[in-house]
């Protein structure tokens, strides 16, 4: 299965560059020229800077409105040098990678996947996007909710990273970010390398395809792995990889349509009994009941790896938090803006124009009016004087 991966602005070049580390394909976007030179994997002939005329390179300071600009002024230059790195090759899947928070990501990355959906109909656009934190303050939370409605209309599944997550660990900000990017590259890229091969039981590219076709609907990748030595019950080490603990997203996973699960590991570890008894009971807990499964014994392996993917939910916390703290805030801020208005209005209604205040005479302007700056109470007092006689 061929996937390339798309990062657009900050947030998203990052995961786009760890992906490139660990050999996939990928390809950068952004406005700012500093955040694409930081980048350390993807080949520089592979890194696109949108918006200069608009941005002098220097990125969009997190306003969407830019980054959609950005994005559909070069539109025809990303879309070239995609069109070069597929050559005569199938796409099955896009990825494209981003931050739902930011500028270019959450105003550019509409644009791009609906132009990947009218050129490549038969590959799917995924898009992974991370959600900011609550503490980063309203204007985020506005172009995550936003954006999440635009991609919602247009991609065929929405893998949401929940940042709020960051939390539960004790780094500080700048490895805590690091780890969460090289969570979801380690969650995907794991997933990607089991599909279409031999296997007990494989899971195929269209396998995955059919899980992740979702109408727009959110997705969550889970993950759990351990020592062989260490695993008493693998049954639990697999629910640990669909359950809160092993999730990126706060989201009620009985409201799934799809469900898919790899797993990985000594083939002494991979008891059928055990390996059945998680999958029943996964497969009874979701609402659409379908689980595609794969099993991969490998007697080089002294781990145990499991790569959940849950697709079509619609019932997420971490999604409804955004969506309802944005609307409240929308309609507060069009509420006071109303109210503005109309005190505006009727603060100022009945003024006259100044054709009533100084209606024309038989004397001229310029002869009320000597060169020097206008003495308004002089000139005032002129005009009812003319009026008088």
């Amino acid at each position: 299965m061929r996937a390339l991966i798309i990062g657009v602005g900050q947030c998203g070049t990052k995961i786009a560059d760890l992906f490139s580390l660990v050999d996939f394909e990928a390809l950068a976007v952004n406005t700012s020229k500093g955040d694409l030179e930081y980048l350390k994997h993807i080949p520089h002939e592979r890194r696109i800077l949108i918006g200069e005329g608009l941005t002098r390179g220097k990125g969009v300071n997190a306003n969407p409105i830019l980054g959609r600009e950005a994005m559909k002024r070069d539109l025809p230059l990303v879309m070239r040098k995609i069109g070069s790195i597929i050559g005569y090759e199938d796409i099955d899947i896009f990825f494209l990678t981003f931050g739902f928070g930011g500028g270019t990501g959450a105003g550019g990355t509409p644009i791009l996947a609906e132009a990947l959906k009218e050129e490549y109909p038969d590959s799917l656009v995924v898009a992974i996007g991370a959600l900011p934190l609550k503490e980063e303050g309203i204007r985020p939370t506005i172009n995550a909710a936003i954006t999440i409605d635009k991609l919602s209309k247009i991609a065929d599944s929405i893998i949401a990273i929940d940042n709020n997550k960051l939390k539960e660990g004790d780094d500080d900000i700048s490895k805590a970010y690091e780890k969460i990017n090289y969570t979801i590259v380690e969650r995907i890229a794991s997933l990607l390398a089991l599909v279409d091969v031999p296997g007990e039981q494989t899971l195929d590219s269209s396998d995955l395809k059919f899980v992740l076709k979702a109408f727009g609907s959110f997705a969550t990748v889970g993950y759990a792995k351990a020592d062989a030595g260490k695993v008493k019950s693998l049954s639990r080490l697999i629910m640990k990889s669909f359950e809160s603990e092993g999730l990126y997203l706060e989201a009620n996973i009985e409201s799934a349509l799809y469900g898919l699960v790899a797993v990985h590991g000594p083939p002494e570890v991979l008891k059928a009994s055990d390996i059945f008894e998680a999958l029943d009971y996964l497969t009874g807990k979701i609402r659409g009941k379908q689980i595609f499964r794969g099993f991969y014994p490998d007697p080089r392996e002294r781990e145990v790896e499991v790569v959940t993917l849950l697709s079509g939910i619609y019932d997420s916390r971490s999604i409804e938090d955004i969506i309802i703290t944005a609307k409240n805030y929308a309609q507060s801020f069009m509420k006071a803006r109303e109210e503005a208005e109309t005190k505006k209005k009727k603060l100022l209604s009945g003024l006259p124009d100044f054709d009533d205040v100084y209606p024309p005479g038989e004397t001229g302007v310029s002869e009320l009016y000597d060169g020097s700056f206008p003495d308004v109470d002089g000139i005032t007092k002129k005009l009812r004087r003319q009026e008088d006689d």
